[in-house]
């Protein structure tokens, strides 16, 4: 029996934010890059790995909805981390305004997304 396996859109969102991310990451400067920059990259694969997990937890029991919303708490904290580094990048003036506010953008509604899902697992 094969098993169907869909990600969420939050999971997509963060896809796309890390296509959007990559390639600024490539032309920061080498000390930032290394120092912030590859945090920036491990959290949004940590936040990746925590929004699988979050997925495959078992919905119908509470010890799963638990787990469920521990993952998505966490992945809410990774998304302020991240928000956190670039705006230390653009104090810098490494990342432009203009990428700032896309990724402000794309990371509140990353936000709002886990927000809701958190809620959910903590009142079904």
């Amino acid at each position: 029996m094969e098993r169907t396996f869909k990600h969420p859109q939050i999971f997509a969102d963060l896809l796309s934010l890390c296509q959007l991310y990559y390639p600024m990451h490539n032309n920061l400067p080498k000390p930032f890059r290394y120092a912030v920059g590859d945090r920036i990259l491990s959290e949004l694969a940590e936040c990746l790995r925590l929004v699988v997990l979050a997925n495959a937890v078992d919905k119908q029991s509470q010890l799963g909805r638990r787990d469920g919303a521990a993952y998505v708490r966490q992945v809410r904290a990774g998304i302020e981390v991240i928000r956190g580094f670039l705006l230390l990048g653009w104090k810098l003036k490494l990342v432009s305004h203009g990428a700032l506010t896309e990724f402000g953008i794309r990371l509140e509604a990353i936000s709002r997304q886990a927000a809701r899902w958190q809620q959910w697992f903590e009142t079904v």
